[in-house]
């Protein structure tokens, strides 16, 4: 599907998709989606920002490894030259992981000129809409200091509610990652480009999780990817189903202006 495809809507809809009901910054659903057109999609929008404004894409892809700006060869393992899937570099932080079916992405074309240019605070805003969106499925997730990204650990670790940024994990080691105690369920990785973001996350949510043994998912030696399928109490829903949430919780968390404790990580219901 080409990008043009993509944007052509009702009269006067510039934006791609399918509206979702949300708050703060408006989110469209995409379906399950190529990575070569979905990226095409995000410059398309980056170049046009002034008149499109603010917005999350969600969707799924279909399936591919992507490895960002300062990526590792030693991480990609032996995906360049397995031509099952698809390997794309691409401008965004971060090092190799996998996109598939069964996996919710998230890219978020934001101004951060509006912003103070703060790409650190737009990511942990971002890691605070992922977590939300976990609490409401049942999920206790939680931020690792120093590592981007979102985490859920055993009990008994030291973590033991669902707030967005509990200090007591800062004990764990990798040790414990390679144990699985800590288990990675989102990934985060942002470009910036004219001042505009793109790329975003990509939470786990029945993703098949065999082609990460492939690579050294984000550079991490030893971590162990996991799914909402897994760590929720009750049956996962679709992926359609958690980008509703999502649309409602990355959306409130990424809006601006925003309230200091929404924007870094206090839970509220």
């Amino acid at each position: 599907m080409s990008s043009a495809a993509l944007t052509t809507g009702a009269a006067g809809d510039v934006l791609p998709g399918a509206a979702l009901a949300g708050e703060g910054i408006p989110s469209r659903w995409l379906g399950r989606l190529a990575f070569a057109p979905a990226l095409a999609l995000q410059e398309d929008l980056r170049r046009r920002h002034a008149s499109v404004g603010d917005v999350v894409l969600l969707l799924e892809h279909e399936p591919v490894y992507t490895t960002g700006r300062g990526g590792r060869p030693e991480n990609l393992g032996r995906v360049a030259a397995d031509p099952a899937i698809p390997f794309e570099r691409i401008g965004r932080g971060g090092d190799v992981t996998y996109h598939g079916p069964g996996q919710l992405v998230g890219y978020a074309l934001v101004d951060l000129r509006m912003r103070d240019r703060d790409v650190h605070r737009f990511l942990r805003q971002m890691e605070t809409g992922v977590i939300w969106t976990l609490q409401a499925l049942g999920v206790r997730a939680t931020r690792w200091p120093g590592r981007t990204g979102v985490w859920v650990v055993d009990r008994g670790t030291g973590v033991e509610s669902v707030a967005a940024e509990p200090t007591d994990v800062a004990h764990l080691d990798d040790h414990d990652m390679q144990l699985g105690r800590i288990r990675k369920i989102a990934s985060l990785g942002v470009g910036v480009r004219g001042g505009v973001t793109m790329h975003g996350f990509a939470l786990n949510v029945a993703l098949d999780l065999a082609p990460f043994a492939a690579i050294v998912p984000c550079g991490l030696a030893g971590v162990h990817m996991t799914t909402v399928e897994r760590e929720a109490a009750r049956p996962v829903r679709s992926v359609r189903d958690v980008a509703m949430l999502a649309a409602r919780h990355v959306g409130r968390a990424l809006a601006w202006p925003y309230p200091h404790k929404a924007a870094f990580g206090e839970v509220s219901s």
